[in-house]
């Protein structure tokens, strides 16, 4: 059998030398290597954007919810402002309303624009404007508005009373959260009170119980200032049972009302006038007297004789009652409210056995 030769151009294959396969293998693991560290950090940067990518759905979730319930609280408090029975209001210190809730419009009788677009102090009654000033001027240095009351002015013109209870400014807000009441019912109530203790009911006249109060006021004022005297006309009626046994205790009663508002008319600024019996009534007067001489308490005491003097029409017929009256001084002959009453009422009665229809001073010898 004939054997084929060896192709001249073909390479014959050989082992290769020892050292020359460590290199190749070294290459190769050396890329292997790299390629391998290059894996294990993208491995890492992937686990550490899939944790990336997990924190921010667990984030994106928290903030949903978060944001949920701050709609939720939002929508609670705006249904609770709104809908508040009490007055509430958002105001800033630039003296205008920033929001007013439907309760604050309706008990004023504005629309929510009216507040909103005018000044705060174009509703604030004119007396009350500096006191008002000064409030807000207090609440923007620290001071809180716990008491305070003002009138504001309202839609159909009328006044009504306020009341405020308001937070100062603190570093957390510039704004002032302030919640007000209308109490204009519980004060006219309050003074209706007020005045039926201390005026009579039949004259409108000051009763005996305001009429002591004032004395005693009068009296302390003098012996502060050492100035002036406190002078006392107790004015007692001639005539009035005749006219009650005569013509009935509802002609007693309106005589009663005639007189006492003759009285009020002949009062002075700084006189009290008040009924202290049934037919007994008082002056108190302070010693600044409108005429000078031996008797300058002469003046006035003639002028409630001459309105007491003045006839008075009934519905059976015209009447005509006198009086007589007793003045005493302090200081002078009396020293305390009991005595300036008691040296009075003898100065009365003195006027009364001389004749009636007059007046005298008290004077030591009435006590003898």
């Amino acid at each position: 059998m004939a054997v084929t030769p060896w192709p001249m151009n073909v390479a014959v294959w050989r082992p290769a030398v020892m050292g020359e396969a460590d290199d190749a293998d070294d290459e190769v693991i050396a890329e292997l290597r790299e390629k391998a560290a290059r894996l294990e950090t993208l491995e890492t940067q992937l686990r550490a954007l899939e944790q990336e990518r997990e924190d921010l759905l667990d984030s994106k979730q928290r903030m949903s919810s978060e944001l949920d319930q701050y709609q939720k609280r939002l929508t609670e408090w705006e249904w609770f402002f709104e809908h508040s029975v009490q007055m509430l209001c958002i105001a800033g210190l630039d003296g205008y309303f920033k929001r007013v809730n439907a309760a604050f419009a309706d008990t004023l009788g504005y629309s929510k624009e009216e507040l909103l677009s005018r000044p705060i102090l174009d509703f604030v009654h004119p007396d009350d404007t500096a006191k008002t000033i000064r409030e807000l001027e207090g609440l923007g240095v620290g001071r809180n508005s716990i008491s305070f009351e003002n009138h504001y002015r309202a839609g159909d013109g009328s006044w009504r009373r306020i009341a405020w209870h308001c937070p100062a400014v603190t570093d957390v807000t510039t704004k002032l959260f302030a919640v007000a009441r209308d109490v204009t019912e519980d004060r006219r109530k309050e003074e209706a009170i007020l005045y039926k203790a201390s005026h009579d009911s039949l004259t409108g006249l000051h009763n005996r119980a305001a009429f002591e109060e004032s004395l005693e006021r009068a009296i302390a004022q003098q012996r502060r200032t050492r100035k002036g005297e406190v002078v006392l006309y107790l004015v007692d009626l001639d005539g009035f049972k005749a006219v009650n046994d005569q013509y009935g205790h509802m002609a007693g009663d309106h005589l009663l009302q005639v007189i006492s508002e003759r009285l009020r008319t002949i009062q002075r600024a700084a006189d009290m006038v008040a009924r202290v019996g049934g037919d007994e009534f008082v002056f108190l007067a302070d010693g600044d007297t409108e005429a000078t001489g031996i008797c300058p308490y002469k003046p006035l005491a003639e002028r409630i004789i001459g309105q007491v003097s003045e006839p008075i029409e009934l519905n059976d017929g015209i009447v005509t009652v006198n009086c007589s009256v007793g003045i005493s001084t302090l200081p002078g002959t009396a020293d305390d409210a009991s005595s300036l009453m008691v040296q009075a009422d003898q100065a009365m009665y003195a006027t009364k056995r001389s004749g009636k229809n007059g007046f005298r001073k008290f004077d030591p010898s009435l006590t003898r």
